[in-house]
This record gives structure tokens, C-alpha cells and sequence, in this order.
């Protein structure tokens, strides 16, 4: 695999019902992902018009560091609970910085 950094960004919708419980499991993994060898940042943010969605600004050192991560217990869980707990599961973008 590639030896560049990964930045992406993952939202997060959440059922107005299922807010509460999203928001533990995403900061749950923010504990657990900053622990991770290969993690740069793992940033939970929050969108200030509106508190159902949610955001992790990550940066990785490598694809190998993603990969790992995506393999974790706690990922694969969110992945599979994603259609019961948000609207519209989880989208991700990946970014290169231009300056």
C-alpha cells in the first residue's frame, strides 16, 4: 500500500431518535482511535446548524494505518449498526491538501 498520508472526512446523520446513542458510540471511538499507531488526528465535530450531524476529520500515516483501522472491532460495529442508528449511513471523503 501507498506510503503517503490519508486526510478524509466521515459524516454521520443521525436518526433524531438515535442521537444521543450515536453520540456516545462516536465519542467511544474517538477514544479508541487516538490510540491507534497509525493515527494522525481523529477530530469529532459537530455541525453548528445542525446538532444531528456529525463529522470526524481523520488524518492517517499511511493506507496500511487506515486499513488497520478500518479492520478494528469498534469500526466494523458502527458500520453495522450505521442503518439503524443514521439517515443515510455514513459517507466519506478523501481530501488532498493543496497548500
Amino acid at each position: 500500500m501507498s506510503n503517503q498520508e490519508i486526510i478524509m472526512c466521515a459524516r454521520f446523520q443521525a436518526k433524531p431518535e438515535k442521537l444521543e446513542e450515536l453520540r456516545s458510540r462516536l465519542f467511544e471511538m474517538v477514544t479508541y482511535t487516538t490510540q491507534e499507531p497509525g493515527c494522525l488526528f481523529y477530530n469529532l465535530h459537530v455541525d453548528r446548524s445542525d446538532p444531528t450531524i456529525f463529522y470526524f476529520l481523520e488524518g492517517w500515516k499511511d493506507a496500511d494505518a487506515l486499513a488497520f483501522h478500518d479492520k478494528t472491532s469498534y469500526v466494523q460495529a458502527i458500520i453495522r449498526d450505521a442503518p439503524e442508528l443514521t439517515t443515510g449511513g455514513i459517507t466519506v471523503n478523501f481530501m488532498t491538501k493543496i497548500s
